[in-house]
């Protein structure tokens, strides 16, 4: 029940949140853009799990749970360092204002789930593989 309450609730914020984006959307920078496809991502994500629908592969729901994870570590170390190179991750402050570390942060934590969700669909059957030493 969790799940499907969870999965509503996300997808109404992401849909409100995209709806607030559009008139902006001339304005849009990769960060704009990667935001919006990942908020879709995930929503949809708890979705299928929720509902245990079947919409992607394995392997597509890994590299979906591996690019969102990637983005999540980069943009995290871009608001919390002065790396330049991953300015790109950084909203451009016309579309949306200026945001820091504390929205991102704030952002990952209501999306863990989703991801979480993602996961399951994607290593929910092979897990990533751990070494045993007891060999």
């Amino acid at each position: 029940m969790f799940w499907k309450i969870y999965a509503w609730i996300y997808a109404v914020a992401i849909a409100t949140g995209t709806l607030v984006m559009i008139p902006t959307m001339g304005s849009w920078d990769f960060a704009s853009w990667e935001g919006v496809i990942e908020g879709l991502l995930l929503a949809i994500g708890a979705f299928v799990f929720a509902y245990k629908k079947k919409l992607f592969n394995e392997t597509a729901w890994k590299v979906i749970f591996i690019a969102i994870l990637f983005f999540w570590v980069a943009g995290i170390i871009s608001y919390t360092t002065n790396v330049q190179f991953l300015n790109f991750l950084k909203i451009n402050v016309n579309v949306l204002g200026e945001h820091g570390i504390g929205t991102v942060l704030f952002t990952i934590i209501v999306s863990i789930p989703a991801l979480i969700a993602i996961y399951k669909m994607g290593f929910g059957k092979n897990p990533l593989p751990i070494s045993n030493s007891n060999n």
